[in-house]
């Protein structure tokens, strides 16, 4: 059995172009190239999509300190200061 596959694969190599074979033999190494560009893509951030997360941070901790502020304040007047202090623009 493991001779005839062997044995297949030969006549299958001989009968086909050096060209067709050649394909054949590489394309398991360039769909491994690919995927490795790919994960190194998914990888890497640029600058505007780390700007993005710092704005998002800055952000959620503003929230935080007005909800602190909210939570500190003992009257109408000091929420009233507090929703001042961190309006969004």
């Amino acid at each position: 059995m493991r001779l005839a596959s062997i044995l297949a694969t030969t006549v299958a190599f001989t009968l086909l172009s050096g060209c067709v074979a050649s394909k054949i033999v590489t394309a398991p190494f360039k769909a491994a190239g690919t995927v490795v560009e790919t994960a190194v893509d998914a990888s890497t951030q640029t600058q505007s999509e780390k700007e993005e997360d710092i704005g998002r941070r800055v952000l959620a901790e503003r929230k935080q300190e007005l909800k602190a502020c909210l939570d500190q304040a003992e009257d109408k007047a000091e929420r009233k200061q507090c929703k001042q202090a961190y309006k969004e623009d």
